[in-house]
């Protein structure tokens, strides 16, 4: 396990960087998940995202049901 995913673990499974941005992590996974508040811009560094031209990933969608039900 790497040290972000050590520290991510220990703060509720994300942080917020300098530039705003709130990573994320799919427990299990190393691709770093990120959402910018102020624009509502998501990003992830997994295959599937990179090589599917900015299309939601499965690890996206993932954090984004979490935040969902958690605001219910």
């Amino acid at each position: 396990m790497d040290m972000i995913t050590q520290v991510m673990n220990i703060f509720n499974g994300t942080y917020q960087d300098d530039r705003g941005y709130i990573h994320h992590r799919v427990q299990g996974k190393t691709y770093d998940i990120r959402m910018h508040p102020m624009t509502l811009e998501w990003a992830c560094s997994c295959p599937a995202y990179k090589f599917g031209r900015g299309k939601q990933c499965k690890h996206i969608k993932e954090i984004q049901e979490k935040a969902w039900h958690c605001q219910k």
